[in-house]
């Protein structure tokens, strides 16, 4: 989905979905650029409002949304700050009144070789890529449980880059989220909540850092994801459909994970 078009997802037997998130509030992660950028218009075009965390300017995404004739609030915050998570869900509070999805979709992808990586740049990769998307998730939970409505959180994961040997923080971040992703779905499947994941491929909205000629060709469909191939995956985790599905990891990576 490019452009501020709207999609009109059709699933559950060809049943119109494109007001299924009518109602909903969702707290998005990295949505200032990228993937999060994308999903905020995506869940929009649906029916949710949308609540940003951003760490550049969003005054487009907020025009995009509000064209579209839903909310959006946003606040700009470094997740790797320890006491940032729970003044985030209090803004949301004080905006909304509820939280009913939530996406970390927040993340550091910076090429280091492995052997002179420093513990300060591993820390720093580590604090957005995984530790932030815990302590979100902790206290959406906790509102979840005070809502007693359920809820739905989805994570960004992503496959193992090509050149593995200079992404190493990135990759141990992303298999972490896999896990977190799966222990916190069982956890929590009896409160009507479903933690669920998207595996991502080489997708267009990264291309600036895919600087290896030979990525397209490792790739089974040859291309670069598109922001529109992720719309089912993500419509189906945020909506009702997805109730009985928990601690999934839903593949968009045109094949890479079959390679």
């Amino acid at each position: 989905m490019t452009g501020g078009a709207v999609h009109i997802l059709m699933v559950n037997g060809g049943k119109n979905m494109n007001h299924c998130l009518h109602g909903k509030v969702a707290l998005i992660s990295g949505c200032s650029q990228g993937l999060g950028y994308e999903a905020a218009k995506i869940l929009a075009a649906h029916g949710a409002d949308i609540f940003g965390i951003s760490i550049g300017d969003d005054e487009q995404l907020k025009k995009e949304i509000e064209a579209m004739g839903r909310s959006y609030h946003s606040m700009t915050a470094d997740l790797s700050t320890p006491d940032i998570i729970h003044q985030v869900v209090k803004e949301v509070l004080a905006a909304y009144q509820h939280i009913d999805i939530l996406l970390n979709f927040a993340h550091v992808l910076k090429k280091e070789d492995t052997l002179s990586l420093s513990r300060i740049a591993w820390k720093q990769a580590l604090d957005i890529n995984l530790t932030a998307a815990f302590f979100l998730s902790q206290e959406v939970i906790k509102q979840f449980l005070k809502q007693k409505q359920g809820g739905k959180i989805i994570n960004a994961s992503g496959i193992l880059p090509l050149e593995a040997d200079s992404y190493a923080a990135y990759v141990v971040g992303k298999g972490g989220m896999e896990a977190m992703t799966q222990y916190l779905a069982s956890a929590f499947a009896k409160d009507n909540i479903q933690i669920n994941a998207i595996r991502f491929g080489y997708m267009q909205e990264g291309s600036s850092l895919y600087e290896n000629k030979e990525i397209l060709k490792a790739i089974p469909a040859r291309r670069l994801g598109t922001a529109s191939d992720m719309e089912g995956a993500l419509l189906l985790l945020a909506s009702d459909q997805s109730n009985y599905m928990c601690g999934a990891c839903i593949p968009v990576d045109g094949g890479c994970s079959i390679r």
